[in-house]
């Protein structure tokens, strides 16, 4: 355990490195210090995107369904997700004409802002709706936080002070990547959060598969299909991202005379990256090696034949389950305050310039790599969820996750020690990466909309420096009470609650806080596709608070239903119910005259 905790120590040390470098003593505006403080890469953006994208939220559910052999859930969900972030390209155009006019003013530039100024500008719509983003993020890192706490338990047994310990102080290294160097410190970290992250889950695969191999016994279908796929998959990234997993760029521009202004200590730290980039690189060939013996073993007929037998097994899911597992995905990208971030940061180079092929061009790499790697890297989770069983043993159950870390725990050999080391730092870096980002965009919220709420002056045209510092002084107090509530309100689920990782309770309050989000939906997108003649159709301010309000009040009406009574349609109704609700008032809305908005 010792040597466990020194590399998750300096794993969460290398992660602030770039941050130290990209702290600065004072910021002009806000969108510095809330966007990007310079111009960010697109892979920068890329990888911190997806990096965002594989939560412990996702790994939890996913590991369950691999386990168990039921893969059609998980395969529903990454094609949705992908769908879901191709949707935001799709209808690009007002979404970055809203962010250009924000960055040249430097205004808000989140999602409350845009539904605010499609429906009349009214100040209580964008309260109201960054109010449920604050909520919804505080509980979606609280998840986060739990899945942390799940990993910990089997290894640490019967310390529940120490598990509560760590967690806490999960919470603070969360809070120190987000503020230090605002959020373009928070996309560096979390790039090379997913680096370390690729290392543990390439190389925790790698070895799982060795130990599989090295007992020979018959292979579930289920279990055939996940070896062809994770390296399939493998071999893929190496075709498309050869050997550049993280972006190995300076941290700072180049000045006017084309001199690198990087200190000794930023090349040395980009050494260090490169040298991760060929540690993922051989991990990820090492995958592809052991599964080609494995399979080959097998005979390539019999893994064709197993294949197809595991994708004909069906799903246990109910109908209802699944509409929800195609509509969360499909939805949730576009109402994510986190990828409005992200988009604002990649486009702000080009705000006050005429490039539009340029920016295009980031944009389509973006989404194209977003959409295809992420889904990729959800189903590499579930097909590692079935591996893991397969080599260790483990009974596939409600509790699989814990059940599959006592297991390595309990074995005194040097492949189990390694497999559960790299495991549990590319676990750290998992939750990080998204908390992190959650954390950043919620101070983001604070600061463009709810701040000016209480302080009016924090948001008129070219806020003196001194005005912005204290804006941004307080937007890091309220912050660091969202801090408090998330820490107090993960004791009190984990100690009260008692909630499993995997179980459908836990489920139930991520959609609860979806749910919030979502409803956000019929706000953004019916204005959008209604257009018509180059007018949005908008909604009068009450009907747009009536459609909040009811949308985010369906879908936690259906999780409270489900929580009070044990039915599980229930708690698969929420997401149906809440976007349902939603578009349906908005619907009403645009035929009642009356309270209908002027275009």
């Amino acid at each position: 355990m010792t040597f466990l905790a020194f590399v998750l120590l300096l794993s969460l040390g290398i992660c602030l490195v770039p941050i130290c470098f990209l702290r600065r003593p004072g910021y002009q505006r806000a969108q510095d210090y809330f966007v990007s403080s310079q111009y960010t890469p697109p892979d920068v953006v890329q990888n911190a995107s997806i990096a965002y994208a594989l939560r412990m939220a996702t790994f939890g559910p996913f590991f369950a369904w691999g386990a168990s052999g039921d893969l059609w859930p998980a395969i529903i969900s990454s094609v949705f997700f992908g769908l879901g972030l191709y949707l935001i390209y799709f209808l690009r155009r007002p979404l970055l004409e809203f962010l250009d006019s924000a960055l040249r003013h430097d205004r808000s530039i989140t999602v409350h802002e845009f539904i605010a100024q499609q429906h009349a500008n009214d100040p209580s719509v964008r309260l109201l709706a960054s109010s449920l983003t604050i909520f919804a993020i505080a509980g979606l890192v609280v998840g986060e936080a739990l899945g942390v706490a799940a990993f910990l338990k089997p290894l640490l047994p019967g310390s529940g002070a120490s598990v509560d310990l760590l967690v806490f102080g999960t919470l603070l290294v969360m809070g120190l990547y987000a503020v230090v160097a605002g959020n373009s410190g928070a996309m560096q970290s979390a790039q090379l959060q997913l680096g370390i992250l690729y290392l543990g889950l390439f190389g925790s695969t790698a070895l799982l598969l060795y130990m599989s191999a090295s007992e020979v016994r018959p292979m579930p279908p289920y279990g055939t299909f996940a070896i062809l796929f994770v390296a399939a998959c493998c071999a893929v990234q190496i075709c498309y991202r050869r050997i550049k997993y993280i972006d190995t760029g300076p941290l700072r521009e180049i000045d006017a005379d084309g001199n690198d202004r990087d200190s000794a200590a930023m090349r040395l730290f980009r050494r260090f990256e490169k040298f991760l980039n060929v540690c993922i690189c051989l991990f990820s060939v090492l995958v592809i090696v052991v599964a080609y013996i494995e399979l080959s073993f097998a005979g390539f007929a019999a893994v064709a034949r197993d294949s197809v037998a595991a994708l004909q097994a069906g799903t246990r899911l109910s109908a209802v389950g699944v509409l929800a597992l195609m509509l969360l995905p499909l939805f949730h990208p576009i109402v994510d305050i986190t990828n409005w971030q992200r988009i604002a940061a990649l486009t702000k180079r080009h705000a006050h310039e005429d490039e539009p092929r340029r920016r295009a061009a980031a944009l389509r790499g973006l989404f194209r790599i977003y959409a295809v790697e992420s889904p990729l890297l959800w189903l590499f989770m579930c097909m590692f969820g079935a591996i893991a069983v397969m080599a260790t043993d483990t009974p596939a159950g409600a509790d699989v996750v814990q059940a599959f870390m006592e297991q390595l725990a309990s074995q005194e050999n040097l492949v189990a020690a390694l497999v559960l080391s790299l495991l549990l730092v590319g676990v750290f870096a998992l939750a990080l990466s998204t908390m992190t980002a959650m954390f950043s965009a919620s101070l983001c919220t604070i600061r463009y909309d709810i701040v000016p709420t209480f302080w009016p002056a924090s948001a008129a045209f070219e806020v003196q420096p001194l005005e912005e510092a204290t804006a941004r002084r307080r937007t890091i107090v309220a912050g660091a009470g969202l801090g408090l509530v998330i820490a107090l309100g993960c004791y009190l689920a984990d100690a009260s609650l008692r909630i499993s990782f995997t179980s459908s309770t836990f489920v139930a309050l991520l959609f609860a806080f979806y749910c919030a989000q979502l409803s956000f939906a019929p706000l953004i997108l019916g204005p959008i596709i209604c257009q018509t003649g180059g007018t949005f159709k908008t909604v009068s301010p009450r009907w747009a608070l009536v459609v909040l309000g009811f949308g985010a009040a369906s879908g936690l009406g259906a999780v409270t239903l489900y929580l009070l009574t044990g039915t599980e349609p229930w708690l698969w109704a929420s997401v149906p119910a809440c976007l349902g609700s939603g578009f349906l008032l908005y619907a009403i809305a645009r035929v009642w005259p009356r309270h209908a908005a002027p275009a």
